[in-house]
């Protein structure tokens, strides 16, 4: 087989993530993957991220080019998938998972608590920004896009005191010692399938061999936190948090959180069910989306 094209989006955290896995697939199969950058409309900071043309901002275009026989696969960050599957693509891997947490970098060394009544943190992020007004009523959130180095130079210049970013980024990138805090999934769940990475392809061949970096743990806590979001009706404005988390081998435990949807001011409650197949990972999705949805009507 010739060289494997793998549609990537540009910026280096995209970048950083499809070259692992591409290291992964040559590991595993022997192949060679050549890296197909791919701008994506989610690129274009004219665009607000409340009102993309298309849902799925940073995947739609590698989709496209998926589809077109651009590319023969592409890696996602799983938490920017849309619910909705699209018809001809398949997710043939979920690899490990990295660390799901929301994380601080603030240049004075302060952590949530600490930080100075008034305090701008800077986030685009509705579930981080209603999350840490539940935390802290006082802080200023503060809008900001851009790429990781985007948003850590904002803190270095003092536009804002502090970004709020994905760990588990900020540690692909190799800037784990940028982390100030960890925000724990006790004060703020954080997005679902945050810290997944999803590899996307066409073909079933493709697919079955592409499962080898499949890791079922991974895939089954995804799939039972992105349920949630077709279940809640979630769009990309949507504040909610979701983090499955093993209890053994066989149980799963699902939290959710939510804020002001669907008559929901505000709610966080858990599941746990028998999970081994992605039916039942569903299923323990669809579970708290009817009580969460059967407290809102009562």
């Amino acid at each position: 087989m010739t060289a494997l094209r793998l549609g990537t989006r540009g910026s280096l955290l995209a970048r950083t993530q499809s070259g692992l896995v591409a290291d992964m697939i040559t590991a595993a199969t022997g192949y060679e993957v050549e890296l197909v950058t791919i701008r994506s409309e989610g690129d274009d900071l004219t665009i607000p991220l409340d009102a993309p043309k298309r849902p799925g901002a940073f995947v739609a275009t590698l989709r496209d080019a998926l589809l077109s026989g651009e590319v023969d696969l592409a890696v996602h960050s799983a938490k920017d998938l849309p619910s909705a599957p699209v018809p001809g693509l398949t997710i043939a891997a979920f690899p490990p998972r990295a660390d799901p947490r929301d994380a601080i970098y603030c240049p004075a060394g302060l952590g949530p608590h600490e930080l100075p009544t008034g305090a701008r943190i800077g986030t685009s992020s509705p579930r981080r920004a209603k999350g840490l007004h539940r935390v802290r009523p006082d802080l200023q959130i503060i809008p900001i896009r851009g790429n990781v180095d985007t948003r850590l130079a904002k803190a270095d210049s003092g536009e804002v005191d502090a970004s709020v970013l994905a760990a588990a980024g900020l540690e692909r990138l190799g800037y784990a010692g940028r982390i100030t805090a960890f925000i724990e999934p006790e004060l703020i769940l954080p997005a679902p399938a945050q810290g997944v990475l999803a590899v996307e392809c066409r073909t079933e061949e493709l697919a079955g061999q592409l499962s080898v970096i499949d890791d079922l743990p991974t895939r089954l806590a995804a799939v039972a936190e992105r349920s949630v979001l077709g279940g809640l009706e979630a769009t990309c404005t949507t504040a909610i948090g979701a983090l499955a988390t093993w209890i053994d081998d066989i149980h799963l435990q699902l939290h959710v959180e939510i804020s002001e949807h669907r008559g929901i001011n505000y709610a966080r409650i858990s599941r746990t069910g028998v999970v081994t197949t992605q039916f039942e990972a569903t299923a323990l999705g669809a579970m708290v989306c009817d009580a969460l949805l059967g407290d809102a009507r009562q």
